[in-house]
């Protein structure tokens, strides 16, 4: 494994954690947004409270750019869907993430999970 894809790697797992930890603290799973109400979140929406606390009521917060610019791999690297075997979208990862969350309606689990098996 090169020195880059070990960066990469670590990347994913770091975003990973940081979903797990975000989750905590939003319960429930937000659908379309970032946030909804006090206690839901989507994939990507934990991930950025897993890194900063943020208030109770964070609806209409966006945190793609803070996101992007310490996760470069989620613009950075462009991934194929996990999905199924209909799925044929090949996106960046942010994209991906959003689309599982989404479309496909994975738990922030399941898509953490997929994120450690990334290489």
């Amino acid at each position: 494994m090169t020195e880059e894809e070990k960066k990469a790697h670590h990347c994913e797992k770091e975003l990973a954690q940081f979903i797990r930890s975000g989750a905590v603290r939003r319960p429930e799973q937000a659908f379309g947004d970032y946030y909804r109400g006090r206690s839901a979140s989507c994939a990507l929406g934990a991930a950025y409270e897993g890194m900063y606390r943020l208030p109770t009521q964070a609806g209409g917060l966006r945190p793609t750019k803070d996101l992007e610019w310490f996760f470069d791999c989620l613009e950075g690297s462009v991934r194929k869907c996990p999905g199924g075997d209909n799925c044929k979208k090949t996106l960046s990862l942010a994209a991906i993430m959003v689309h599982l969350n989404d479309d496909h309606k994975w738990s922030r689990e399941d898509i953490a999970a997929w994120l450690e098996t990334l290489k």
